[in-house]
């Protein structure tokens, strides 16, 4: 005779439910996939850009949320996917990543990171895209970094309506541009840290070069010669035409140049000539003034300010004859610190070029207002530049200026995961730099609100700490998450949870230097109990490229660490992980552990932008090296300083991905695991056995059967983010009996029923409505 035992009702408890939401916004393959840990199965999941919407607390929309944010970009324009319509491309110098944005129309632009899925990856410091060879489809001129220079990429249309990209060989010995001097080819000199002009300087319809010359001060201007010399658009052959193009010198003393008192004249400024000066020069190439004639804006990396030069020279014999030395003299000048560059591009795409005017340093400078743009409200023959905002886009970006560090905690206890980001630092404009965190809240219908733009009050720590990077989790055993935090010394900062399980996170105030534990410089914590003992454990990346492993060796509810990481139980160096790259010593790993029922996995950002993914307990203990499954899950590189967060924000029993990066912003992806096989980023073991749960979905009441005989001990009930709802001892059930949960205490969701026994382990998603 069948028996069918009634559980007991559940207790009132809201999990995190997400209804209706599994539509992604701009959805596209990445040509990446997660690496599958799994040992039995290798299994490949896509990972898919996904774009949640994001508030501000006033409740503004931040439409391009996800893009990661901006340091030191370089803007232009360019038609990225062949639909006939200018897209926004940007290189940043910080993490020298190429990003774009799909342009609707105005200034309306989207998130489009499939636009570079093939732009090269080598470039690094400078880049700008020009169509030397007329063919409609941009190409590339960049630094060469063998020997300073410049490198070309002929560009191509794709199949699929992308950019593609060949290096262009000039012959021996390197792949750059070269020009005759005394007889031998020379390479065209640019140093990394310049931004030369690439622009038609003579308007004879091919583009010359100017740059600054290696002892700096005087720009040399080297004239295309290919037409001239018989050669059709796509060959490239310069001359040194001018050695001293426009007469003037930049000092590097003050912003304002030298300039000569004739035509043919060439300044040496007022301490004569052959001194050498500093590397460190902006250009761009326009005619400001509708003459026709090349004008320049330059900066320089020892001022906050553009200068204006006026060529009223020929187009033969240029010569500057005024300037404006802090532009915008007439309206809101420029003023970043430091190094700012101009860029010429038609940003509201109305038919006029505008300027936008970012730094061109990427440390110690200006990482929040780095998009000023000034509007072109005349003519693109007859400019008019007015001023407009200092944070063209980002304005509607999550960008906290320099790095990212992402964490996740349920943290008005409503049973979703809510987003914590922390910042290594804000420029500010004084000696001090800004730290802090913020709470996005999880709306529980389909996005993020920022909830609190200091969370935590560490803001009052400005002057003796910085680079906060959040990590939280159960230490003391009440049921609630406390919070660790890793700061600029490699010290860490202990705050404890006193709001008990299911409410609201209320911090008692922060210790700091906590446990004497110092993890060198940059420290980035992660909670974990790694050695299963029941005492939550303590990870810690640091600058070195190490992750420090602190065994817990006090109890389930009073934590002691060791300081000493050399001590017994404690790993200098857990599972022999080095993130630091070849020739790098400073891998800055920033840790993520997953764990499984037979194996762990440890995930790691790093400096190079990466995710790492390693293993243990398959086929060696947490004491021994790790196995490395790969350097780069699915080839995913956000730049530099990658800081992954995971969980399940939807509801969906699929993990996402959100990952910060140098650029102070944040991205954001989605998996596709089954929910049955998803404790984790990664597929997990299959069930040991089946059972049946019905109806499913499910309203008031749940029925489960069907696993073997006496095979099944403990029935829980669990919520897409692994927390445990219920949990309940069953009597000597058989593998006929029904048995019967009501459901009435909990709201529509994904839920996951784990039955376990001397049977092993299986899991069944349900569907409450």
């Amino acid at each position: 005779m069948k028996s069918t035992i009634v559980l007991p009702p559940p207790p009132r408890f809201i999990p995190f439910a997400w209804p209706g939401w599994r539509v992604v916004r701009k959805f596209f393959p990445l040509l990446a996939a997660l690496l599958g840990a799994v040992p039995a199965t290798g299994q490949l999941t896509p990972l898919i850009p996904a774009y949640p919407p994001v508030s501000t607390t006033g409740g503004r929309d931040l439409p391009l949320a996800w893009f990661g944010g901006l340091n030191s970009p370089q803007p232009q324009l360019a038609d990225l996917d062949g639909d006939g319509t200018d897209d926004l491309f940007v290189f940043d110098r910080a993490g020298n990543i190429a990003l774009a944005l799909r342009g609707l129309g105005g200034d309306r632009y989207d998130e489009a990171p499939a636009l570079t899925a093939h732009f090269p990856p080598e470039i690094t410091n400078w880049m700008m895209l020009r169509d030397y060879n007329h063919d409609d489809v941009p190409d590339i001129f960049t630094y060469a970094a063998a020997v300073d220079g410049i490198a070309v990429y002929r560009g191509h249309r794709r199949s699929d309506g992308l950019l593609g990209f060949t290096l262009v060989d000039f012959g021996d010995p390197l792949p750059q541009l070269y020009f005759p001097f005394s007889g031998v080819r020379t390479p065209v000199f640019v140093s990394s840290i310049d931004y030369p002009a690439v622009e038609d300087v003579d308007f004879d319809g091919d583009l010359d070069i100017l740059t600054f010359a290696v002892a700096g001060g005087h720009v040399e201007y080297y004239r295309n010669v290919a037409v001239e010399r018989g050669f059709g658009a796509d060959t490239l052959i310069y001359t040194l035409e001018d050695q001293c193009w426009g007469g003037f010198f930049e000092s590097g003393l003050t912003t304002a140049l030298d300039l000569a008192d004739r035509p043919d004249a060439c300044s040496d400024g007022l301490l004569g000539s052959g001194r050498p000066r500093h590397s460190g020069s902006t250009m761009l190439a326009l005619d400001y003034d509708g003459n026709g004639r090349t004008d320049l804006m330059l900066g320089d990396i020892s001022f906050d300010a553009l200068v204006l030069a006026l060529n009223t020279g020929t187009r033969d014999q240029a010569w500057i004859t005024s300037q404006d030395s802090v532009w915008n003299t007439n309206g809101v000048a420029v003023n970043i610190n430091s190094f700012p560059a101009a860029f010429h591009l038609d940003a509201d795409q109305d038919g006029a070029r505008d300027l936008i005017v970012s730094p061109s340093i990427i440390l110690n400078g200006e990482d929040v207002n780095v998009t000023w743009l000034y509007r072109n409200v005349g003519s693109d023959a007859a400019p008019d530049f007015r001023f407009q905002t200092r944070r063209f886009l980002i304005e509607d970006m999550i960008d906290f200026g320099t790095s990212a560090n992402v964490s996740v905690f349920d943290a008005d206890g409503d049973g979703r995961p809510d987003l914590v980001i922390g910042n290594n630092n804000a420029y500010t404009g004084t000696n001090l730099l800004s730290s802090q965190l913020r709470l996005f809240r999880n709306d529980g219908a389909g996005g993020f609100t920022l909830a609190d733009g200091d969370y935590l009050g560490l803001t009052a720590f400005m002057s003796t700490t910085w680079a906060f990077a959040p990590a939280f989790g159960d230490l003391d055993g009440d049921g609630d998450d406390d919070v660790v935090l890793g700061e600029r010394s490699g010290r860490l900062i202990y705050g404890e949870n006193t709001a008990g399980q299911g409410n609201p996170a209320t911090f008692a105030p922060l210790q700091f230097e906590w446990q004497d534990i110092d993890a060198g410089q940059f420290s980035k914590p992660f909670l974990a109990d790694l050695d299963r003992d029941g005492r939550t454990d303590l990870l810690v990346g640091g600058f070195d490229g190490r992750i420090r492993f602190y065994r817990n060796v006090g109890s389930r509810t009073n934590p002691v660490f060791n300081p000493d990481p050399t001590a017994p139980g404690n790993m200098l160096q857990l599972g022999g992980i080095n993130t630091n790259a070849p020739g790098v010593s400073t891998g800055h790993p920033n840790p993520w552990v997953l764990q499984y029922r037979d194996h762990t996995l440890v995930l790691s950002g790093n400096r190079s932008g990466t995710i790492e993914a390693y293993r243990f307990g398959v086929d060696t203990a947490h004491t021994a090296p790790f196995k490395l499954l790969t350097k780069a899950i699915g080839g995913l590189d956000v730049g530099t300083f990658s800081n992954p967060g995971l969980a399940d924000f939807d509801g969906d029993g699929l993990l996402d991905l959100v990952l910060g990066n140098e650029r102070g912003g944040v991205s954001f992806y989605r998996t596709a695991l089954a929910e049955e096989f998803a404790v984790g980023l990664f597929a997990a073991e299959p069930p040991s056995f089946d059972f049946q749960v019905f109806p499913n979905p499910a309203v008031d009441v749940l029925t489960l059967s069907g696993w073997p005989a006496g095979g099944v001990a403990t029935l829980e009930l669990l919520d897409v983010t692994g927390r445990l709802l219920q949990r309940t001892t069953l009597p000597n059930a058989s593998g006929n009996d029904f048995l019967r949960w009501p459901l009435g205490g909990y709201p529509p969701g994904v839920y996951l029923v784990r039955a376990s026994g001397p049977a092993g382990v299986a899991l069944r998603r349900v569907v409450v409505r």
